[in-house]
């Protein structure tokens, strides 16, 4: 009976199985990492990499599971904060595993099912964009600036339309997009100083 016991936290551990919520951990970088040009693919099999979304000031983007299930319970609450932000200068993309649906339809269908519908889903192939980012847990979410930089990641559960959480990601923008400006403007004069 001991044995069973000693087990079954390592089972937890290994398979992502979750007796209480996770409390997300939020990492923001002292100064943006590059990015390495990793594709991953839209419904019609087109690849895709970071830079192609420029559009806005913060662009999370979110490695999920259909098997995890702190992702499958932020999914509703991620659909709400997204569309709460997109006209803020936050964009919220999704990514996850190719082989996790035989079809772009079984995707679309499986998001609705869950409360979903309107994020943006993609996937990614042979799992080269999650392993070329370093990402070994779901969900995560990385935060790009408008340079393609990661400005930190934020791993974990989160209740994310939760008014708290939605001006704590507006304040966040802001003082990504400020570090942003600053470096920029450092990197200038620092050019005309030459």
């Amino acid at each position: 009976m001991n044995k069973i016991l000693q087990i079954i936290p390592v089972l937890f551990l290994i398979f992502g199985i979750s007796i209480a919520p996770a409390d997300a951990k939020i990492n923001i970088f002292p100064q943006a990492r590059y990015i390495p040009e990793l594709s991953f693919y839209g419904d019609s099999g087109n690849a895709y990499k970071l830079k192609d979304f420029h559009q806005n000031e913060l662009l999370m983007v979110v490695l999920w599971s259909r098997s995890c299930g702190p992702c499958i319970n932020d999914m509703k609450k991620l659909d709400k904060f997204a569309q709460k932000v997109k006209d803020k200068g936050i964009q919220v993309i999704l990514i996850s595993p190719e082989k996790e649906f035989r079809t772009v339809d079984e995707r679309h269908n499986f998001l609705k099912k869950i409360g979903a519908p309107h994020l943006i889903s993609y996937v990614d192939r042979k799992s080269n964009f999650v392993n070329g980012m370093g990402i070994f847990v779901t969900p995560a979410v990385i935060l790009v600036n408008q340079d393609n930089e990661e400005a930190g990641q934020i791993t974990g559960g989160v209740d994310w339309d939760d008014s708290d959480v939605i001006e704590y990601m507006l304040k966040l923008k802001n003082d990504i997009s400020k570090k942003l400006y600053e470096k920029k403007a450092a990197e200038q004069q620092n050019q005309e100083q030459d």
